[in-house]
């Protein structure tokens, strides 16, 4: 007999099982608790992502036209390299972008989709490196927070639609942060090399990295001389140091820069600037921005009372009353995140304080990153507390929601009316009639969207062509410019052609200069229109609009 042969009760012994049905055992309360929070958590989390996949979407959306800046970055991108460089020391910026956006245009050329999508793919490209920034720093719930916040955040994705580095600057300064924060924990040849070069380039890039990588440096000195990363620190220094070698090349046009163009066109920083930038990331100048400032708030206030709330034995029995009972994911880099941004922003704002500098909320594109970074950890700091993470994935679902709409917001408004401008001389305009500019940053939107159809344009006060501006001494020209000769200088060009005038006031170091060149031009042409009339409300960029016909 074999085993297969034998009964199944002397196999397994006589079954004495009781099949009846049993009383249904029911999970406890809690376990039922912790998975309702977790599908809330789960679909809060759904919310946030959604938000930040539109938001990436929109980013390769924008107005139809470049406004002064933007125009200005094609034309001067779009010469050969020598002839590139050499403009751009008449125009005050660095090269990288430049020359990317260069060779860019060689491959998709100059429309404005086309060139407005590399600032779109250097923002889009910022995410990986923000989601790696948030796993060194505080891991995978820190990844997350960081990761949508800078994919939803207003300022991130207007200037992801700009044809200007901004968004390269944000890009690089996003890895030099994950690159140091990693050389910091580890220094290997990589990340010291990574590190470096990442800053030579922000140095590249735009000027206000000075003060970053200033800020980055006077950090790691702190860190070289107290603290358990001493050895760690210098070596980083080191390599920031050799990184910033590759400005040296082009510290002669940097020189020559400093000394003759500057910013002309603005009134200098005041010291508000420091906390209204953090507004202005937020998109505070509308309601949804309103209220996302205010969770930005939030979040950095729980940040700092979490940080607060262990650094002794009363205050962490405290920190147990309120659910505190562990350390906030990576606050051990809120400190030095908060010093890069405040050290940044005290320097380059009293810097231009003293210099007389003018400052453009984008120049803090170079500490973005740095804000954005204590503000998800703030999130995360939520997380830590009786309220639970599912308070901490409803503040970052909000913030994502209320981010998108207020880019979407800045998205949709319009930047230039030099479409309106440009379209009516199109269709009117003929063959030998004289376009006059003034001011001649008037010139490069308006221009790119006329027609080859013979034209003559001018610009002034220095009677140049209207593609690029020449900022070298531009105060000091304005000044010295006279507009009356100036209008006889445009009549006597057009003869018995039309003059068209795109003017508007209020323009720094122009004083009435164009409101004079606009009523010598119509005292000598009595007969004229106004097709255009200037809308400062509903265009950050607008202009008037004159015909002048013959006499």
């Amino acid at each position: 007999m074999t085993i297969a042969d034998l009964p199944t009760t002397e196999l397994l012994g006589p079954l004495d099982i009781d099949v009846r049905p049993g009383p249904i055992v029911e999970a406890p309360a809690s376990t039922r608790r912790q998975r309702v929070l977790r599908a809330l958590e789960l679909v809060l989390l759904g919310v946030a992502f959604g938000a930040a996949a539109l938001a990436i979407a929109l980013r390769f959306t924008g107005p139809k036209a470049l406004w002064l800046d933007e125009a200005l970055t094609v034309n001067i991108a779009r010469l050969p390299l020598p002839r590139l460089f050499d403009a751009l020391r008449h125009d005050g910026s660095p090269p990288a972008y430049y020359v990317v956006l260069h060779y860019w245009m060689g491959i998709f050329g100059t429309g404005t989709p086309a060139v407005r999508d590399l600032a779109a793919t250097f923002s889009v490209a910022t995410l990986p490196v923000a989601w790696l920034l948030g796993r060194a720093v505080g891991g995978r719930r820190v990844a997350i927070a960081l990761f949508v916040l800078v994919a939803c955040n207003p300022f991130a994705m207007r200037y992801g639609t700009e044809n200007r580095m901004y968004s390269l600057v944000m890009l690089l300064a996003t890895l030099a942060a994950f690159l140091v924060v990693r050389a910091l924990q580890r220094p290997t040849i990589v990340r010291l090399f990574g590190f470096g070069a990442v800053c030579g380039l922000l140095l590249l890039t735009h000027y206000w990295a000075l003060y970053l990588v200033a800020a980055m440096g006077l950090c790691l000195v702190t860190a070289s001389v107290w603290g358990p990363i001493k050895a760690h620190a210098r070596v980083t220094f080191v390599a920031l140091c050799g990184g910033c070698l590759l400005f040296l090349p082009w510290a002669p046009s940097f020189v020559f820069q400093a000394q003759h163009t500057g910013t002309p066109w603005a009134a200098a920083s005041s010291p508000m600037m420091v906390v209204e930038t953090l507004g202005e990331y937020a998109g505070y100048e509308l309601h949804t921005g309103i209220a996302a400032f205010v969770l930005w708030s939030c979040a950095a206030g729980l940040l700092l009372l979490g940080i607060v709330l262990r650094l002794s034995p009363v205050t962490r029995q405290l920190a147990a009353k309120v659910g505190w009972t562990r350390p906030v994911p990576g606050s051990r880099f809120a400190g030095p995140a908060a010093a890069v941004y405040l050290v940044t922003m005290i320097v380059a704002v009293g810097g231009g304080m003293v210099a007389g500098a003018a400052f453009a909320w984008r120049y803090a594109s170079v500490v973005q990153p740095f804000a954005v970074l204590l503000v998800a950890l703030g999130v995360v700091a939520l997380g830590r507390t009786k309220l639970g993470v599912v308070a901490a994935a409803a503040m970052l679902a909000a913030l994502a929601v209320l981010g998108t709409m207020a880019g979407d917001h800045e998205l949709a408004a319009p930047r230039t009316e030099a479409v309106l401008v440009a379209a009516q001389i199109a269709a009117n305009a003929r063959p030998g009639d004289v376009v006059a500019y003034c001011p001649d940053q008037l010139g490069p939107a308006v221009s790119r969207l006329l027609p080859d159809m013979l034209l003559t344009q001018v610009t002034f006060p220095r009677f140049d062509d209207p593609e690029r501006i020449n900022w070298v001494d531009y105060a000091q020209v304005n000044e010295a410019a006279n507009p009356g000769v100036f209008a006889r200088q445009v009549l006597n060009l057009a003869g018995s052609h039309q003059v068209w005038l795109v003017w508007e006031g209020g323009y720094r170091t122009l004083g009435k200069s164009c409101q004079e060149i606009r009523d010598a031009l119509e005292v000598a042409r009595p007969d004229h229109t106004q097709p255009v009339r200037s809308r400062p409300a509903k265009y950050y960029e607008h202009e008037n609009l004159l015909r002048f016909s013959p006499m």
